[in-house]
């Protein structure tokens, strides 16, 4: 297994999807910690320190939308990276995205796990 350089938290309820994308960032030397459980993200966060946030949007318990305010209202959290990570690909919630100043809106089916994993290296490099 490659030298892990990169800490990712993977933010999605979907636990089968979760673990593919996860199995396949280990093996390309990304940390990538999945985080299922809304309500307990931010103290995950605070604990992993991660480079980069994939952040869903549909969630029980809490959205991605308020998780993302709560990450940037948070003084040791607010620097990191985060990006939407959904299936959710209508306008209003791309330009919702743009007008909170996420760092990124990713479509979850226009990515294959090898392609997320490289995606993930040039989001992290390009700080």
């Amino acid at each position: 297994m490659p030298e892990v350089k990169y800490k990712v938290a993977l933010i999605e309820d979907e636990p089968d999807l979760a673990e593919i994308y996860h199995l396949k960032m280990q093996m390309e030397g990304i940390e990538a910690t999945i985080i299922g459980d809304s309500t307990k993200a931010l103290a995950e966060l605070k604990r992993l320190k991660p480079d980069l946030v994939l952040l869903d949007i549909m969630m029980p318990e809490v959205d991605g939308w308020t998780l993302f305010d709560q990450i940037k209202q948070d003084g040791e959290l607010a620097k990191i990276k985060v990006y939407i990570w959904s299936n959710l690909t209508q306008k209003k919630d791309k330009d919702r995205a743009a007008g909170l100043k996420v760092n990124g809106y990713l479509v979850k089916s226009d990515f294959t796990p090898g392609t997320l994993s490289q995606k993930v290296k040039e989001l992290i490099k390009n700080k």
